[in-house]
């Protein structure tokens, strides 16, 4: 797997979920915490689109918007 990019916002179960699943099966990623990040906020409704996060992002391109598990 690429590099791989997990937005989320605090006190927001769903990222934590997300956070925790990739955590788990020892996926490596960076997360960007867009309550502490303006720019990483603007980024994604400017170049993907959205506004609410979980935002999953593999090598540039979103492959998960929102979070149920299963990632």
């Amino acid at each position: 797997m690429g590099d791989v990019v997990i937005y989320t916002k605090t006190g927001c179960p769903h990222c934590k979920k997300a956070v925790d699943d990739y955590t788990a099966k020892g996926i490596r990623f960076r997360e960007i915490n867009t309550s502490e990040d303006a720019d990483a906020k603007r980024l994604l409704k400017e170049k993907y689109g959205v506004d609410k996060v979980p935002v999953i992002v593999t090598d540039g391109k979103i492959v998960l918007t929102g979070y149920n598990g299963g990632g």
